[in-house]
């Protein structure tokens, strides 16, 4: 797979620098437009040439048919992880991961908002977490409370699963609480008069 995957890659990396070599020579008239025109016609009127080059169309996108399912393909399976049951395979999506992590979070005091994106690689699962933080959050215990929570969810989700669990965490903002006003926008001496009987 991977000798052919350096085969499409090679292909497409000559294919390109001979079309940059080739538009850089018109643009800079390297190349006649005498000598251009003659292989044009000369490629339209023999059959042979016509033939090759219906070949090497057809040729090219097949191989970026191939190298667009091979991409799929490999998207796809980086998007799941899957396990063996005494009844057969399981496949779980990674986006089902990351939505139940963010709904799992929520109840933590210190996060106003958490994202994960789970990627299965060979041997690990990687959790990179993008975390809002409430203003007055101690950073290093709150960090690591969230990678151990985030760590227990996957790896009591994914019980089946030998492959350890790695969770990055990044501290993307830190906000203040909503209903919390700054002592300088209060009003002071702003008070209600008690009440009065007679």
């Amino acid at each position: 797979m991977k000798l052919f995957t350096w085969v499409i890659l090679t292909c497409y990396i000559i294919l390109f620098i001979l079309l940059g070599v080739g538009l850089i020579a018109f643009s800079m008239h390297w190349i006649p437009i005498e000598s251009t025109t003659y292989w044009l016609e000369m490629a339209y009127t023999e059959k042979n040439l016509r033939l090759a080059c219906f070949l090497t169309g057809a040729g090219l996108i097949l191989l970026h048919w191939m190298y667009a399912e091979l991409s799929l393909t490999k998207f796809r399976r980086q998007k799941t992880i899957a396990f063996e049951n005494p009844d057969g395979q399981v496949t779980v999506s990674l986006t089902a991961i990351e939505d139940f992590l963010r709904r799992s979070t929520q109840d933590l005091p210190e996060v106003k908002e958490l994202r994960s994106d789970v990627v299965a690689r060979k041997g690990k699962i990687v959790v990179r977490v993008r975390a809002t933080l409430w203003a007055g959050t101690h950073i290093p215990d709150a960090a690591e409370r969230i990678q151990s929570v985030v760590k227990a969810k996957v790896q009591e989700m994914l019980s089946g699963v030998e492959e350890p669990v790695l969770v990055r965490l990044h501290v993307a903002n830190i906000v203040p609480r909503e209903g919390k006003q700054p002592v300088s926008e209060r009003r002071v001496g702003q008070f209600s008069p008690p009440f009065r009987g007679f």
